[in-house]
């Protein structure tokens, strides 16, 4: 919607009837008074009543006052018009206009087609010496159409996730509307739409449509969305389009892992441990979280733990993982990678896990056992020896 601007401009005509699309000038009734006029209302729609404001005024310099007679909004310039068929609206006044004051009056206008129109407001006054001067002034409204309203939010997810553009269309006329077709468009790079048209058969008056449209941001920030609606109202095609400024930031806080009292340990066999937490430090739910151990120059992973499956962990949770590892030469770290999902896309980095010297040394042997218990097998072979013979020796008794 247009709303037409004024630049208050005394002139001196006795009748001034001229203007440019958008622009009411000042008209003036002589070197002193002035009359300005705008339309106030946004969105002046066909057959809905808008608001015309005209401001009258006497210049502080001015010697004479005046008495506001007549007031009224028409079709045509002409101050004899036809009341009946030409007249939009009247006032009936009797207002004093002295020197240095101005009165304002609104007019109540209804217009039936719509487009760019002009109107023009008539004001009759009298003067000191019983003399009328007649003032004229146009003023461009552009009508619009009545259009079922549009409205767009975007889901919230990290960048690189898929979400939704959600449009929302709510026919306010009185009306059903029929072949209904939303389309998105955007000129950022930035942003990819999966589908970008969705369709529907009517859409009864005062009722409201949702259509969600799939779409990734490569990056984060406000980007420009074109949403454009067409339909049929009583055979007639429309199309009506706005562009919002889509915010496609990231959540505040998204879900993510880190790795948090990770100690490293030797096994009697040589084979490292590797354990610790996997800690969701963001609010928002992460999944598939999965570390390894990631072989490499002197490190593999080892039985029976190369890898661990940690699963799901929501916002500012943590879950325990174990790992194995074998090193060899002089590698004194574990590169340990973590993997997971959160809104739909995978992340994943890879930390080194230091290990301690005392967990680099070289391991002891374990013992070697004998039957009974542990004992080292020459002493338990006579052992059982002894066990043997008493047995036969009270077996003779």
């Amino acid at each position: 919607m247009r709303t037409p601007s004024v630049s208050v401009v005394a002139g001196c005509l006795l009748l001034v009837v001229a203007g440019v699309a958008g622009v009411a000038a000042p008209a003036a009734a002589d070197a002193f008074v002035t009359m300005t006029s705008d339309v106030s209302t946004e969105d002046p729609v066909p057959d809905e009543a808008f608001t015309v404001t005209t401001t009258l005024a006497n210049d502080d310099d001015s010697d004479d006052a005046y008495r506001i007679t007549d007031l009224s909004v028409a079709e045509v310039p002409d101050r004899n018009y036809d009341e009946d068929d030409e007249e939009l609206a009247v006032l009936d006044v009797s207002d004093s206009l002295g020197p240095d004051t101005e009165r304002t009056y609104d007019f109540s206008v209804t217009l039936e087609d719509s487009g760019e129109q002009t109107v023009y407001v008539h004001a009759t006054l009298l003067g000191p010496r019983a003399e009328r001067k007649h003032i004229v002034q146009p003023v461009t409204v552009d009508v619009d159409r009545p259009n079922p309203q549009l409205e767009l939010d975007v889901s919230e997810a990290v960048v690189g996730a898929e979400r939704t553009a959600n449009v929302t269309v709510a026919n306010g006329l009185n009306e059903s509307v029929s072949q209904i077709d939303v389309r998105v468009d955007s000129p950022a790079d930035a942003l990819t739409f999966r589908t970008s048209s969705r369709v529907r058969a009517t859409l009864a008056g005062g009722d409201t449509a949702g259509f969600t449209f799939p779409v990734k941001a490569t990056e984060a920030g406000q980007f420009p969305v074109e949403v454009t609606l067409a339909y049929t109202l009583d055979g007639d095609r429309r199309t009506v389009t706005r562009t919002f400024d889509a915010d496609f930031t990231e959540p505040q806080n998204p879900g993510e892992i880190r790795l948090t009292g990770v100690s490293v340990t030797r096994g009697p066999d040589g084979v490292l441990q590797v354990a610790g937490t996997a800690a969701n430090v963001g609010s928002t739910d992460v999944e598939s979280v999965i570390v390894n151990v990631v072989d490499g120059d002197g490190v593999q992973g080892a039985d029976p733990q190369p890898d661990y499956f940690v699963g799901g962990v929501e916002g500012s949770d943590f879950a325990s993982f174990d790992l194995n590892a074998e090193l060899t030469g002089d590698r004194t770290t574990v590169p340990v990678r973590v993997e997971y999902v959160v809104d739909d896309v995978r992340r994943s980095y890879t930390t080194d896990v230091r290990v301690s010297q005392s967990a680099l040394a070289t391991p002891t042997p374990r013992p070697q056992t004998g039957p009974l218990g542990g004992l080292p097998l020459l002493p338990a072979a006579l052992a059982a020896l002894v066990v043997v013979l008493g047995g036969a020796l009270v077996l003779r008794r």
